[in-house]
């Protein structure tokens, strides 16, 4: 057990400094040796010594000890060969003045002006181009030379938002033909896979994407596009390895509730390039699916999603909607003073390590301008400053207890499925609206959030790697692509006594989209069945009696094939539970989990989140009572507790439970001292105001 716990812990971290000692806080890493509130800092054009002097005297004010920044290659090197950083240096020296650490984001894919290879910056350009590529290099020693021993250096990212602006170039191609070559071997071998025949491997060209299409080479090309990237990324830190050796590492892959994997990014492999993870979590750009309402489950996947892909080391939310959207972004949105103070809570409650807003001011020209910025043009205060202020100035007192606190660990995870997501962006219909891959993901979190149970995610590498041992119970919420070794690795944690949650088509395809039987096709055994139909539904039907739970299809579940949970209105088994070996599967015959994210009904989330909260009961902080609409994390020490709450719905009435030697229960943002009722264990009752949080911090 020792071996594999150590082989995860390696698949997580990759070939970096160890995971347990980021965590621990190691000294060498002032960034990451408490949670810290932080901005980015665009340096304007119109910015001056003195603006930015003031402006970082603001932000020290606001409370917030990290400003993120890119270092714009453009500016540092507006002429070929003639290096400027004169305005770097004010930012790097007024952010030592104040006690603030730097975010330096590096912009190697962003060539300048004077190369004329590109309009603007944010291009992405392509790392693998023989051309850039030196350039690049002498950019990166450049900057990180001049800063790394600078006293407000914290941490280097790779990359903004790493990612492909689309371009298929030679070099792209040349690539792509050596990646074939190291996974064939042989062109005879592809040829045995691919539908075109080919002579040499640098034949292969991008495949047509639309219609009746060659399924292994689409699917070649999208795992190429994941590996091309983290290549990229894996150049980069070798780079700045090499001018500053051991420096900390992160990068912000963007679009979490998106089909992350078909657009070329993994964000668990993205972790094996950098020492720790974050993201950018905008509501403008990325809550399109979710009324105002339930920003707290949108924004709570997100923070589950990254941890998870960045454990065991630490995590940031690293670029956080700070103002308002009025041109840009997908909808209109300006964040209360409420959101923010919930989603700081919130992502402090979940052990994050920095939460870094996008902007600290607005930008003055160009694409969002005006907009976007948690202060006024010159830093005025705003709502928002007040808001990340008041939740510094309490942390302050707390800082040892929140520095050293872990999140309870969860008993249940969520397999992200990547294999269905790479083959659901070949066989999705480009009109169809639902996407019934990532829809279901977010449903079966938004039903398991909802419960106030913690959660995990976890990837096909770990689960193939033998990691679902460390959880109770797993969803597969229409993970309807898995490889061998997946459902191998499920078979054996049914068998050894872990519980398997499922719903609509699971199983039903393996990794190259090949179906032989109705699913759970490999996994029939594990389950106790095998379908006999799948009927399309294009309007919501009655699962069972009373419900208007079915969506998508109506899965046909043999008779007497297992135990029946539920029978639907014609009489047959609509969901069925089944015990093999020392665990049970669960199954419901729909797409349950996207039901859920539509509707929301409690039924369903019981038949959803039933297993995970029986699982979740010997935790020893947890919500036995509170609305749906709550966010709930849970911190321990040795000896000290808490309980973060976010209530986005109505003034509501919630319950917590703390372990039995808890003597006191302070709520932090009032420092009221909360009556606590004794049995078994220590219970405290607390009452939520409409979009309010509640900070409970226990003690033995």
């Amino acid at each position: 057990m020792g071996t594999r716990r150590e082989f995860l812990a390696g698949l997580a971290a990759g070939p970096l400094v160890a995971s347990s000692s980021l965590a621990a806080g190691n000294p060498l890493f002032p960034v990451l040796s408490k949670p810290r509130l932080g901005a980015e800092f665009f340096l304007n054009n119109s910015e001056t010594r003195d603006s930015i002097s003031r402006h970082f005297q603001l932000m020290a004010e606001t409370g917030l000890t990290v400003a993120r920044i890119f270092t714009i290659w453009d500016q540092v090197e507006h002429e070929e060969g003639r290096w400027d950083f004169t305005r770097y240096d004010w930012i790097y020296d007024a952010a030592a003045r104040n006690g603030i650490l730097i975010a330096n984001t590096l912009c190697s894919e962003d060539p300048p002006g004077w190369m004329d290879t590109a309009p603007f910056y944010h291009q992405w350009a392509d790392l693998s181009n023989p051309q850039l590529r030196p350039f690049s290099e002498k950019y990166i020693e450049q900057v990180v030379t001049h800063y790394k021993g600078h006293p407000a250096h914290g941490v280097w990212l790779l990359q903004n938002e790493p990612g492909f602006r689309g371009n298929v170039e030679p070099y792209v191609l040349a690539a792509y033909a050596r990646w074939l070559e190291k996974k064939y071997g042989t062109v005879a071998n592809l040829n045995k896979v691919w539908y075109r025949q080919l002579h040499r491997f640098d034949e292969a060209r991008v495949p047509e994407t639309s219609g009746w299409i060659d399924y292994a080479a689409n699917l070649d090309w999208r795992r190429f596009r994941i590996d091309h990237l983290v290549d990229q990324l894996r150049w980069i830190h070798s780079q700045v390895d090499r001018y500053h050796p051991g420096a900390l590492t992160h990068c912000n892959p963007p679009g979490l509730l998106d089909n992350m994997p078909a657009g070329g990014r993994d964000p668990w492999r993205i972790k094996s390039t950098v020492h720790f993870l974050g993201s950018s979590i905008h509501a403008s750009w990325h809550f399109g699916i979710f009324p105002r309402a339930e920003f707290g489950v949108a924004y709570g996947y997100c923070c589950d999603l990254v941890r998870s892909a960045s454990a065991p080391a630490p995590w940031w939310v690293t670029e956080l909607q700070a103002g308002p959207t009025i041109l840009t972004g997908s909808r209109p949105l300006n964040p209360t003073a409420d959101e923010i103070t919930c989603w700081l809570w919130d992502g402090i409650g979940n052990g994050a390590r920095g939460i870094v807003f996008w902007l600290w001011h607005p930008r003055t020209e160009g694409r969002e301008a005006g907009e976007w910025g948690l202060a006024g043009p010159n830093g005025e205060p705003t709502e928002r400053t007040r808001a990340t202020q008041a939740v510094a100035r309490l942390l302050r007192p707390h800082e040892e207890f929140f520095a050293t606190a872990k999140p309870v660990p969860a008993r249940a995870a969520i397999l992200y499925d990547t294999e269905a997501m790479l083959l659901y962006s070949i066989d999705r219909n480009a009109s169809e609206k639902v996407d019934v891959v990532m829809h279901p993901l977010i449903g079966c979190y938004k039903a398991l959030h909802n419960a106030h149970v913690p959660v995990d995610f976890l990837d096909t590498r770990a689960l193939e790697a033998g990691a679902a041992y460390r959880y109770a119970v797993l969803y597969l919420p229409n993970c309807y692509a898995l490889s061998a070794s997946s459902a191998a690795a499920i078979r054996e944690f049914v068998r050894g006594g872990g519980t398997v949650w499922a719903d609509g088509l699971v199983a039903w395809k393996n990794q190259q989209g090949a179906t032989r039987e109705f699913p759970p096709g490999p996994l029939s055994d594990v389950f106790g069945f095998t379908l006999e139909d799948i009927q399309a539904e294009p309007e919501k039907f009655a699962l069972s009696e009373g419900d208007n739970a079915g969506e998508q299809w109506r899965c046909l579940i043999p008779a007497g094939a297992a135990q029946v949970l539920l029978h639907g209105p014609n009489g047959r088994p609509a969901a069925v539970e089944n015990i093999f070996g020392k665990g049970r599967a669960i199954y419901f015959g729909t797409a349950l989990t996207l039901g859920y994210l539509h509707g929301g009904d409690a039924r369903v989330r019981e038949w959803i989140a039933s297993p995970a909260v029986a699982a979740s009961r010997d935790l020893p902080v947890r919500m036995t009572q509170g609305p749906p609409l709550c966010s709930f994390r849970a911190l321990r020490t040795p000896d000290r507790s808490a309980a973060v709450i976010g209530n986005w719905g109505k003034a509501a009435r919630a319950r917590v439970q703390f372990p039995p030697g808890t003597k006191s229960v302070v709520e932090i943002l009032s420092g009221a001292q909360v009556p606590l009722r004794r049995t078994d264990t220590a219970e405290v009752e607390i009452e939520l105001r409409d979009g309010g949080c509640a900070v409970l911090l226990a003690s033995a």
